[in-house]
């Protein structure tokens, strides 16, 4: 097996100076992508978003301050050669597939070849609060995986599709896909079904979900399964994780923060019902909610954040969140490794428990060069 490739997920917030100052830092430590969220707004409630809560509010005044990430990747593309650039993630339900299908091969062409379309059906706060329809999410998006790949496969000719979401009449994709080859497209998914559409659609895999060794080779599984069964040559898809990571000093440092933290409470509400079941407790936000696909933050109170406060445990939180220092949490990604994940895409969210120091971006140089040697 050879070394793993390591990306860095920013997260993509005003003031701009410190996406750019992210992205280059990460870049020099040796990351081999970089990725950008596609968010109207974040994941976090304002309410424990404030300096009283965690430090970094006085940096990023605000969790929903989004850029644009096409803009920041095409920039980011023209400055930083060499490295690959796409999206954690984006979703065909506020983007039609011809606009994702333009937007990924310019950005291929900036690039040079190295964009990836990093994809998934969806969730809720950024579809719903806005008007926008949310059901049918993964329907949806296999559609747009069709219409996307008819319009690569077919460039400079005019297509017909009639669809179930969509309809093309003659319409045409004339943009010619540089050096003669698609962009990558790499699909978040976790469930059967969406690993099914992983396997007969994309080039790569992206779960964001923290997953044991076992489960992350079974469900690779699936997925080569599917695109073997679509007749699909697999020898060049790229299993990834994208793993969201609490670096500090210690893995009872972070966790200890997280647990004592209403913004760690705020991250446990993320996690679904049925996880919050396994550990005894119910979810503040009731027995059926799923999680991070389901919350719509603006409609969190503060009663349920202080619920939330109550009753997390570390072993609640340590079931999504990498947390410890660089050493450590190469550990718990190596089982990945092992199990076939080739590409490991870091987010780290540390200094927003613990205040930040210069520190923080010694050990985020640390992960990466200690991922790249497994």
């Amino acid at each position: 097996m050879g070394r793993v490739k390591v990306g860095y997920q920013d997260g993509g917030f005003h003031p701009l100076w410190l996406v750019s100052a992210g992205m280059r830092a990460a870049r020099l430590f040796g990351a081999d992508s970089l990725w950008l969220p596609d968010h109207y707004m974040s994941f976090i409630p304002s309410q424990v978003w404030t300096p009283e809560v965690t430090p970094a509010a006085n940096i990023v005044g605000s969790p929903d301050a989004f850029f644009d990430p096409m803009q920041i990747l095409a920039v980011t593309a023209q400055k930083m050669r060499g490295v690959d650039v796409g999206t954690l993630v984006t979703e065909p339900l506020r983007r039609h597939p011809m606009t994702i299908a333009q937007s990924f091969v310019t950005l291929d062409h900036l690039s040079k070849g190295h964009a990836v379309l990093g994809i998934g059906n969806g969730e809720r706060e950024n579809v719903e609060p806005y008007g926008l329809p949310w059901n049918k999410q993964v329907s949806r998006l296999e559609e747009a995986l069709k219409i996307i790949r008819l319009l690569w496969d077919n460039v400079g000719t005019p297509v017909s599709y009639d669809g179930q979401f969509w309809t093309l009449k003659d319409a045409l994709f004339a943009l010619p896909l540089y050096d003669g080859k698609p962009p990558r497209i790499w699909i978040a998914s976790h469930a059967p079904r969406m690993l099914g559409l992983t396997g007969r659609y994309g080039d790569g895999w992206l779960p964001t979900l923290k997953v044991t060794g076992d489960v992350y080779r079974e469900r690779l599984d699936t997925i080569l399964a599917a695109g073997a069964e679509a007749g699909r040559n697999m020898d060049h898809f790229v299993p990834c994780q994208a793993a969201i990571c609490a670096i500090g000093e210690s893995r009872e440092q972070m966790i200890e923060a997280a647990v004592g933290s209403r913004l760690g409470a705020a991250m446990s509400l993320l996690l679904p019902a049925e996880v919050w079941r396994e550990h005894g407790k119910r979810h503040p936000l009731g027995d059926d909610h799923k999680g991070f696909i389901d919350i719509v933050p603006t409609r969190v109170t503060d009663a349920q954040i202080d619920e939330a406060h109550r009753e997390v445990t570390p072993e609640l939180l340590e079931t999504s969140l990498y947390a410890g220092n660089p050493s450590e949490i190469r550990d718990q990604l190596a089982p990945l490794v092992e199990a076939g994940a080739k590409h490991i895409i870091v987010s780290n969210m540390g200094a927003a428990l613990t205040g930040g120091s210069p520190r923080d971006m010694l050990r985020l140089a640390s992960l990466i060069r200690k991922l790249r040697r497994l």
